[in-house]
């Protein structure tokens, strides 16, 4: 939850356009601990180191005491690594975007790029701390022998790779779509659909369409996909069939709430809960994904 917390709190430094509020001095803020400004932005943006230093504190403690509960070997340490080594990097990509200036109205290429890798470290930190706790439970973990779907015919792995693959370009998609409604905002919905599709509009602004477009096409194929899962499931495997119906509806909430969202002009709390949702559908799609993968047995 706290992870999620500090991902919303730096979208919000990028919808505030704070992200030059500490100038381009980091760690330090403005090259003290502890500033002393009267600009909102430069407390948007100290708040947020703030929140991510703490976090970096707990990624730590998670690290050293799954080493010290469990065993050599266990899938708690790797993951709890993992978690540790994607913290850091996240760390590192938000120090590039406000060393090199890709904050405030920079519309460069590379910070597009810098942004969608940053989306990606994200998901993959948040998906490593979701397995850090799926493996703690105290159970043992096996590779699962056979499908659990009594139509033997669907490929666990095939489904595997495309969830994760429609997904990512989702996610990435949307981080441009992002920083373009950011620095690009448009007075209506018409006058923002003609601007995608203009030629000589901005790169940003041809691009963002890409992501309404993937939300709809790949969020309700993996939403459709989880809910033929539950029809096609073993009468035994009770857990997993449960795991299907939260992401059917979880993800097709999310695929309603962008639409709307789009239709709303994305006001800002509707961009903070869209980008929650986001994160939400991510962490049970692993969990669903493990589930497909993996079972325990008491």
């Amino acid at each position: 939850m706290y992870t999620i917390l500090v991902i919303l709190w730096g979208a919000w430094v990028r919808i505030s356009h704070s992200g030059d509020g500490c100038g381009d001095t980091w760690p330090l803020c403005h090259g003290v601990l502890i500033p002393v400004a009267e600009q909102g932005k430069t407390w948007v943006e100290f708040a947020h180191r703030g929140m991510s230093g703490l976090f970096g504190f707990l990624v730590l403690g998670l690290f050293f005491a799954s080493r010290k509960i469990f065993p050599v070997g266990h899938k708690v340490r790797f993951w709890a690594k993992l978690s540790l080594i994607f913290m850091i990097t996240e760390a590192l990509l938000g120090a590039k975007l406000v060393l090199f200036k890709l904050v405030g109205t920079n519309d460069s290429p590379y910070r597009t790029v810098v942004m969608a890798l940053h989306f990606l470290n994200s998901i993959m930190l948040t998906g490593s701390i979701a397995l850090t706790d799926d493996f703690s439970r105290g159970f043992k973990w096996v590779r699962r022998k056979a499908s659990p779907w009594t139509f033997e015919g669907l490929r666990p792995q095939r489904i595997f790779t495309g969830c994760l693959i429609s997904f990512i370009l989702i996610g990435i998609t949307g981080a441009i779509a992002a920083l373009a409604n950011t620095l690009f905002p448009s007075e209506s919905l018409s006058t923002g659909f003609v601007a995608d599709l203009a030629a000589d509009s901005h790169y940003l602004v041809r691009l963002r369409g890409l992501h309404p477009f993937f939300g709809l096409l790949f969020g309700g194929s993996i939403a459709l996909t989880a809910w033929l899962s539950v029809q096609l499931q073993k009468p035994e495997e009770l857990e997993f069939k449960k795991r299907s119906l939260q992401l059917a509806l979880i993800c097709g909430t999310g695929v309603l709430f962008g639409m709307a969202t789009l239709l709303s002009m994305a006001p800002i709390w509707m961009k903070l809960v869209h980008l929650a949702l986001a994160h939400s559908i991510w962490i049970l799609l692993v969990r669903w994904l493990r589930e497909l993968s993996m079972q325990h047995e008491n």
